[in-house]
């Protein structure tokens, strides 16, 4: 090691030299006593004191011999000093406080000695109180006094292991003043240890070392630890180095060092004889160390690596017990347990100790002790490895087998090179049943001969005997295990594995082991082969019987009982291998077994199995309390629990068992004993389902999405492959594909799983998936198949999924009637839940909302008043459900209770004004149509009332006329008699006369007249009168005043019994009137005309109303 460093450099020549002078004026100022600290301290530091208090001398030189003291360490003598000066009465209350600030870094200075730590703390904690209350009520304290005590406040809590609040004084303090040293070593030692920020930390100590380079502690330490821990150890050894340099005394630079130059040792020696030579430097090193620092942990427990590895566990334990009292100021084993109050530091020396101690207590075969102490030093480092490792092994040891496999697995992913944890874990995994468990075996078997290749003699050796004797005593057993797990997938690879098992045996001059043979049954056994396999498990016992020599393990112990396991095991296998040929022969063999180990579950199982399916000797009743027994006794055990599980399938009616008690014996075979089976697949498979769900949608998160459902699709359709009936894995892989932008996969899959079981499950995810496509119809009727089938109607989970539904379809098909449906399930949910959940009242008052929302949006004319009203009601119910939601005794909302708040004020303030105008609008609308609708049924009535008032008046006008027209027809036919009777009585009427006495009575009585039929004869200058007959006909009865005229002229013309009226005088030069009555013959021929017919047929007579138009 070099020289020490000049520190003149840095601090001046003359402050160099007087660095550790202490020149004290006497009372009078003429003289000044000059000590040299510490080498003129006198034993009694009470002459010291004297001379100072009898020459009242200043603060400084109290405070300076202190120093000295605690340089010396006599932490004792620094005490007394400031107690001393303390009760001066010449001294300030400014300087009591100093006095006060130094003894508290000297209760700090007991701690990180050793001494007495727990008491030392409290002091520190009270003489801290005291000065903050002295400084907080005395405002002109100075600002060195103040920062002293904040300084101590936040060491007090870094060894409290509040590291964050140290770090918040850190922090003020250098706001104040951004240069404070101490402060920034304070804040880079807690980003050292508990951000590990290494370079972060190393920028911080390069400050402090730039501020101040001979500050102690030394500031190179921290720089050291931190090249260290960025893995450049050549940098980390300079530092150390140049610490010494500058303080040939600081031992903490000595045993960083000492440790460096053990690593080098065990990792960088190329020979034996230069690993031994430079391990006994590093152990000469660390007794000189210890020596100096005797109650150090880190040396102690160097010191216990050594005697540790030469058996000598006593020496061992003692170390480790001074050094938890090094630390904690008690060397009680279980002190360390319960001691709180450590920095991050201490921490990790307390978790060194107690895997010591945990090695110690395994070497001792006392592994559940051993446990303890490993679970401890982990909860104390949770990067303690060889802790981990030794929990795992302490673990398998005494049977909790399962546990260990969580060990390892948990070492595993943090440490994939560590070749312990590989072959352990490998050979865990081999014994679990699950087949990706039995993969992950090979892989990491595999990986462990790989890893086992470098590992003693070097690798370009070749003599290979000496490379297979390294790598024996783990690696046979690791192709033992191999060979076995290949056995099921490739019958040749797992010969190959036992080849070179026998090739290692045989290179080393050892027999081939009795695996060997057992492995070569078993393969034929595998294959039904069972006589060739019986015959290998007889040579093996054959073996066995002819081995004299005793078995021992691989570190030389004998092992008395190994023999006779052996042959239990190869016993039961050659019973195995004759229940085909001779079931009677092999349950004796089983049974002569559990005589001689009763504990040999498996040779149980065997005889329970046999008489299950073809034996009498005991009923299932017995043999379900059989069972019963073996699990009270081992739990644990995976072939028990699967017989069990077996068992209960088969027979478990007969023997009056629930029908959940297979799946109930499932669930906890998973959670408690092997979470590695198609559970944990479907497990992990939905958790990818529930990432991809939980996947923002954008570009990146698609893709993601996109991949976490490919990845939960292959562990479900891994789980078909292994179980092809395994329901829960087909819904799972349906829903899947459903949410994977591919229904139609999804629902053929979930059809036909309802086609084949008959399970509310199916349908329940038939509806889920119905859903998502949008087929709201029939998921409703999937659900309430669900909730009648399988349910008694009152199932709160169904019924609010049939309320999500229909508020789904209401929401889809924008009906009200919907979201109605939806509020009266969620109500009824409500209703039957007994503990009225707070997550159904959310939904309930969702609905509310949600309806309030869709009426607000309906046009005018589709609103009615009462569901309005119902809405306003619904609503204000539901805004006081979510401010009692959001209220502070509701422990359990289901949303948080600010945006609840929000939603209720969001309905108060917006909504429910909405409703209300919706309302008002709705009515006056209402009111309007009422309006106009009587408007118009007014308008229709009088427009009614006028038609009938027109229509009477016209039947009043036609009933007069019809009366007029009667009295006419009265006095026409009582004229037609008239001439009937003429005519009968062959009266010749003059026509002349006729014509005269015709138009007089027409004339007499104003009335119409009507021509009568008449026939005209020609002759010469001369007319014949002829029978002249009006008949009464409908269409007399219809006609109107200006048909017949008074003046007008009637012409009669027959031809063929036509009559023709002519028109008035006053339209003589008009066209004749088209109006005309006619008379058949049909009509006219009657009784009155019978008589003179055959006379008169063929005359005719014309009457002319007018003789003038006549004339013409």
């Amino acid at each position: 090691m070099a020289e020490p460093v000049d520190i003149s450099f840095y601090i001046g020549e003359q402050a160099a030299e007087a660095i550790n002078l202490l020149e004290i004026p006497v009372e009078s100022g003429s003289q000044i006593v000059t000590l040299n600290l510490p080498e003129d301290l006198t034993e009694d530091i009470n002459d010291v004191t004297t001379f100072l208090a009898g020459e009242k001398t200043a603060k400084k030189y109290w405070i300076s011999l202190a120093a000295a003291c605690v340089k010396a360490s006599r932490l004792d003598d620094a005490l007394k000093v400031i107690e001393q000066a303390q009760k001066l009465e010449y001294f300030s209350d400014e300087d009591r406080k100093s006095f006060q600030a130094f003894s508290t870094w000297l209760y700090f200075k007991y701690v990180s000695s050793g001494i007495d730590k727990e008491n030392n703390l409290i002091n520190a904690g009270n003489a801290i109180s005291n000065l903050a209350q002295r400084i907080k009520t005395d405002k002109s304290t100075a600002t060195s006094n103040s920062t002293s005590n904040l300084l101590a406040q936040a060491v007090l809590l870094q060894f409290s292991n509040r590291e964050e609040e140290a770090s918040d004084i850190f922090e003020r303090i250098l706001r104040i003043d951004q240069n404070n040293c101490f402060a920034l070593l304070g804040k880079a030692q807690i980003i050292l240890s508990k951000s590990k920020n290494y370079s972060q930390a190393l920028k911080i100590f390069q400050q402090v070392l730039i501020l101040n380079p001979l500050m102690k502690p030394d500031p190179r330490i921290g720089i050291g630890l931190c090249f260290w821990l960025l893995k450049d150890e050549g940098m980390a050894i300079k530092s150390w180095e140049r610490a010494l340099e500058f303080d040939s005394s600081n031992l903490k630079a000595k045993i960083l060092l000492n440790l460096a130059k053990f690593h080098k040792c065990f990792n960088n020696s190329l020979s034996d004889e230069e690993f031994l030579q430079n391990y006994k430097t590093c152990l000469t090193e660390l007794s000189q160390n210890y020596k100096q620092l005797p109650n150090d942990a880190v040396i102690l427990l160097a010191l216990v690596s050594y005697y540790f590895s030469k058996g000598d566990l006593e020496v061992s334990e003692n170390l480790v017990k001074k050094a938890i009292k090094s630390i904690t100021g008690d060397e009680n084993a279980i002190k360390f347990n319960t001691f709180n109050r450590v920095s991050k530091y201490q921490s990790n020396v307390l978790s060194q100790c107690a895997t010591w101690y945990g090695r110690i207590s395994f070497e001792k075969s006392d592994f559940t002790q051993a446990s303890k102490f490993f679970q401890e030093a982990i909860k104390l480092n949770e990067s303690n490895l060889v802790a981990k490792l030794g929990l795992g092994q302490s673990q398998y040891n005494r049977g909790s087998i399962e546990e260990a496999v969580m060990t390892y697995e948990s070492i595993l992913r943090s440490n994939m090179d560590c070749l312990e944890v590989n072959y352990s874990l490998g050979i865990l995994y081999s014994r679990q049943k699950s087949k990706r468990k039995q993969e992950q075996a090979i892989q990491i078997l595999e990986r462990y001969l790989r890893l086992s290749d470098n590992r003693g003699l070097s690798s370009t050796s070749q003599d290979k005997k000496l490379a297979s004797l390294n790598k024996e005593p783990v690696a046979l057993n690791a192709y033992l295990v191999l060979s076995k797990l290949y056995e099921s997938k490739d019958v040749n690879q797992s010969l190959q594995y036992l080849q070179k098992a026998i090739e290692i045996r045989k290179l080393i001059n050892k027999d081939v082991p009795l695996e060997v043979y057992n492995n070569i049954g078993v393969f034929n056994f595998a294959r039904q082969n069972y006589e060739v396999a019986a015959t290998n498990f007889q040579a093996a016992l054959d073996n066995l019987e002819s081995t004299e020599e005793d078995f021992k393990s691989a570190d030389g112990d004998v092992l008395p009982d190994l023999k006779s396991d052996l042959k239990i095991t190869l016993s039961y296998n050659l019973a195995r291998s004759s229940e085909v040929s001779n079931q009677d022969e092999a349950i004796q063999a089983y049974e002569k077994l559990l005589q001689e180990c009763p504990h040999y579950f498996s040779a149980k199982i065997r005889v329970l199995f046999l008489n299950c399916i073809s034996g009498d000797k005991y009923t299932k009743e017995e043999i379900k309390t059989e069972i019963d027994n073996l699990l009270e006794v081992s739990a644990s055990d995976l072939e028990i629990r699967s017989f069990y599980g077996w068992f209960v399938k088969s027979f478990g009616k007969k023997v009056g068992l629930k029908p959940e008690a297979d799946t109930n014996h499932q669930k906890d075979t998973l959670v408690k004993y092997d979470s590695h089976d198609s559970y944990a697949l479907l497990s992990l498979a939905n958790i990818y389902c529930i990432m991809a769900r939980d996947a923002k949608s954008n570009q990146t998160s698609d893709d993601k999405k996109k991949k976490y459902y490919v990845r939960a699709i292959e562990l479900f359709a891994k789980v078909l492959s292994v179980d092809p009936k395994n329901v829960y894995a087909a819904q799972g892989l349906a829903i899947t594909y459903i949410e994977n932008k591919e229904p139609e996969k999804g629902l053929e899959i979930l059809r036909k799983i309802r086609d084949s079981l008959t399970d509310i499950s199916i349908y329940l995810n038939l509806g889920h998936a119905l859903i998502e496509t949008k087929d709201f119809g029939k998921a409703i009727e999937s659900y309430e198949i669900a909730l009648g089938k399988f349910t008694n109607g009152k199932d709160t989970r169904i019924l609010s999924f049939l309320g999500r539904a229909w508020y789904l379809r209401g929401n889809a098909e924008k009906n009200l009637s919907y979201f109605k449906k939806a509020y009266e399930y969620s109500k009824e949910v409500l209703e039957i839940s007994a503990n009225k959940n707070s997550s159904f009242k959310f939904n309930l008052a969702y609905v509310q909302f949600q309806i309030a929302e869709f009426i607000t949006k309906l046009p005018i004319s589709k609103r009615k008043v009462d569901e309005i009203e119902d809405a306003i009601i619904g609503l204000k119910e539901a805004i006081e459900t979510l401010n009692s939601l959001a209220s502070e005794e509701e422990k359990y909302a289901p949303y948080p209770k600010p945006d609840l708040k929000a939603r209720a004020n969001l309905g108060t303030t917006t909504l429910l004004n909405r409703l209300n105008a919706a309302l008002e609008e709705t009515i006056d609308s209402i009111a309007e149509i009422d309006e106009k609708l009587e408007e118009a049924k007014k308008v229709r009535k009088e427009a009614e009332d006028a038609r009938l008032k027109e229509e009477q008046e016209r039947l009043e006008i036609v009933k007069k006329k019809e009366e007029e027209l009667a009295k006419e027809r009265a006095i026409l036919q009582e004229q037609a008699q008239q001439w009937a009777e003429e005519s009968r009585m062959n009266v010749i009427v003059n026509e002349d006369d006729d014509d005269k006495l015709f138009n007089e009575e027409s004339a007499a009585k104003g009335e119409k007249k009507r021509g009568s039929r008449g026939g005209k004869k020609e002759g010469k200058g001369k007319r014949r009168g002829k029978k002249k007959v009006i008949e009464d006909s409908e269409d007399e009865a219809s006609a109107t005043d200006s048909d017949i005229e008074t003046n007008g002229k009637r012409k009669i013309k027959d031809d063929d019994e036509d009559e023709v009226v002519g028109p008035s005088s006053k339209r003589k030069k008009k066209a004749l009137s088209k109006e005309f009555i006619e008379d058949s013959d049909d009509e006219l021929d009657d009784d009155l005309f019978d008589e003179k017919n055959d006379e008169e047929s063929s005359q005719e007579h014309e009457v002319d109303a007018d003789p003038a138009e006549d004339e013409k």
